[in-house]
């Protein structure tokens, strides 16, 4: 990344975990940028922002199956082609009608895609990169310089350049007040019968200094993401996710697909067999794991959906302890129906669970009533829809949007009976840590 052509727009999948589908990080070019906004009047009834992703991705799809070479990049046994793709939360609007509230969007993307015809690709279990696709002239070459903290300045003098670092803003006591507050009301709804699990967030701003793309790699590396990401939308504004959680990894050739939902945190410096034993994280995942299967439900071959692992406690973040966190886990499989494909997935499961709650609608409904920010790409989906017919998407938690030198990264929590509003204030800006310097 730090080698990058400045010139040369940048898209990373950063993958760098011990599960089968989040080994290997992927670097492309864009050759293409398109971007999918909400209807405008007048379009119809049947104009449908997901309509237009799927067109996208199917329009390099045909005849191409065949014509695939390289290793996995989490998408499919090949990676050569396709298209880096953000989904932005707020699609779910579309999906699920009921929640409403699709004037809150304005003109901010519902969905970016990148179009790659080749990549480069670093398998982290042998340390080796390697070429995937059309390497031709879609591929850069690397300024092994580039990267370099020192350099000469003005006057030929070698000097350290700055350190690439994001700074966060404090919340202020209010925010903290509006947080608790919305907290509070989550819970009368949960105790109240309508809904058994929220999950609810809140924006901290700060600013960047350094390069965008120096910023990105420190942190993506320091970070060990299993599902991490980082999209240049243009010559302002980036996508920068450390994300651990995969949102679903679908096989064209096998029709299988895999969702791994987290539920329940703890720091990597405590016991993980706190968060083993805790009845509150356990119900949390349980309540998203039958959340997941009924999704998945919509679209597999019946009897199909299995529940491959109800939890397990897994290592994330990387070495330093004060950066990591324990995470409860949960893996759903399932075989799609013949005829379906990625978008039916999209469809039938899209936004993810663990970022609404349950049920899902009305889960979405409060969110949107006690949340002061339009989430986006925030708790959406960022990865690779491949021209195999694969797809790889991560859950878009962790996740910064860059736009100059200002950065907004969301954290939220998950809302159940026994929360307190104090306690979740909390655990929200213990996840701000992530982006610490």
């Amino acid at each position: 990344m730090r080698g990058w052509p400045a010139d040369r727009r940048l898209g990373v999948l950063y993958r760098a975990g011990d599960h089968a589908v989040s080994r290997r990080t992927v670097l492309v070019s864009p050759t293409e940028a398109r971007f999918v906004f909400a209807p405008r009047e007048g379009d119809g009834l049947a104009a449908s922002p997901l309509d237009e992703v799927e067109r996208v991705w199917a329009s390099t799809r045909r005849g191409r199956v065949a014509d695939q070479s390289g290793p996995s990049a989490g998408a499919g046994d090949a990676l050569g082609s396709g298209w880096l793709t953000a989904l932005s939360y707020d699609l779910g609007r579309w999906i699920e009608p009921s929640v409403g509230g699709t004037g809150r969007v304005g003109d901010r993307p519902l969905a970016a895609l990148q179009r790659f015809e080749g990549g480069l690709v670093f398998d982290h279990a042998t340390g080796r990169w390697s070429v995937a696709g059309n390497y031709g002239d879609h591929l850069p070459r690397f300024d092994a310089g580039a990267g370099e903290r020192v350099m000469d300045d003005a006057q030929g003098h070698r000097c350290e350049r700055e350190p690439a670092r994001v700074r966060l803003g404090a919340p202020d006591d209010d925010a903290g007040d509006r947080y608790r507050s919305s907290v509070a009301r989550a819970i009368e709804y949960i105790r109240a019968g309508d809904v058994f699990q929220v999950n609810l967030a809140h924006a901290l701003c700060g600013k960047i200094s350094g390069s965008r793309r120096e910023l990105a790699a420190a942190l993506l590396e320091r970070s060990g993401a299993w599902h991490g990401s980082y999209m240049e939308l243009d010559d302002r504004r980036a996508i920068l996710s450390l994300s651990p959680e995969l949102f679903v990894d679908y096989r064209h050739g096998s029709r299988r697909a895999v969702m791994r939902p987290m539920k329940g945190t703890r720091p990597g410096a405590l016991d993980p067999g706190e968060l083993a034993r805790s009845p509150k994280d356990h119900a949390e995942l349980a309540m998203i794991v039958d959340l997941v299967r009924n999704d998945l439900g919509r679209v597999a071959e019946f009897g199909s959906v299995r529940v491959e692992g109800e939890r397990v406690i897994e290592h994330h973040g990387g070495r330093d302890p004060a950066r990591a966190v324990w995470q409860g886990v949960a893996t759903i499989g399932a075989t799609l129906r013949e005829g379906l494909g990625p978008i039916d997935i999209v469809r039938a499961a899209f936004p993810s669970g663990s970022v609404t709650g349950a049920p899902k609608v009305r889960a979405m409904q409060i969110i949107d009533e006690l949340e002061d920010f339009t989430r986006g790409f925030y708790c959406g989906s960022i990865g690779v829809a491949s021209d195999t017919g694969d797809l790889s998407l991560s859950v878009a938690i962790r996740t910064a949007i860059i736009e100059d030198d200002r950065v907004v990264f969301p954290v939220g929590a998950g809302i159940v009976a026994e929360s307190t509003p104090g306690e979740e204030w909390l655990e929200t800006l213990a996840k701000s840590g992530v982006l610490g310097a």
